[in-house]
């Protein structure tokens, strides 16, 4: 069997299939560094950015079935999963469970007009309007005039201390407990520290 040298990590490797059916190039890149590019492009950009073949020059895009035939099993089910949820946060009436340890999400049909969302797994209530828990004791107005009050610096200041905004989408994150390693709902992982 004949050993090819990988473009990048110039270690021998044996022949695979070309990374993409779009590749002009002869393959010339070996398994791991494939894996550990596909790897990288997740971290870094996500699922919402185009998936090029790692080869320079070559602006291919992998396609799903190009990374369940290239990707480790769990590396595939991560990228299947981000997939998921991206598409998930694009639908305007679908809203995450704002209880810390639920991770469920549901659409809510009837939006401003009944604002109060029951999560269907624990029963949390959050509001549609606001994407955040329940206001309770307060209608949407008076929750808006609330936030709007500059005299209302300790809730801000709570925001401020206790809340980062996701890197990547902006969401408010709040860290309750644990490691500094956190996961925000759009997949995207970042250090709180």
């Amino acid at each position: 069997m004949m050993l090819l040298k990988c473009c990048i990590c110039y270690e021998g490797f044996s022949t695979i299939k070309k990374i993409t059916s779009d590749c002009n190039h002869n393959v010339d890149i070996c398994a791991d560094c494939i894996l550990g590019h596909i790897k990288e492009e997740l971290e870094s950009k996500g699922v919402d950015a185009p998936l090029r073949c790692p080869k320079p020059r070559c602006k291919a895009e992998l396609t799903y079935n190009d990374v369940h035939r290239l990707a480790s099993k769990e590396l595939f089910t991560r990228y299947d999963r981000l997939l998921m949820i991206s598409v998930i946060r694009k639908l305007p009436n679908f809203r995450w469970c704002k209880a810390p340890k639920c991770g469920s999400g549901q659409e809510h049909t009837t939006g401003d007009d009944s604002p109060i969302v029951t999560c269907k797994a624990c029963g949390e209530k959050s509001c549609f309007t606001h994407d955040v828990p329940w206001h309770k004791d307060l209608t949407c107005g008076e929750f808006d005039e609330i936030l709007s009050t500059r005299s209302n610096t300790a809730t801000r200041a709570y925001y401020e201390r206790h809340t980062k905004q996701c890197p990547k989408c902006a969401s408010p994150i709040e860290k309750n407990e644990g490691c500094d390693h956190m996961t925000c709902y759009c997949g995207h992982e970042f250090c709180w520290l």
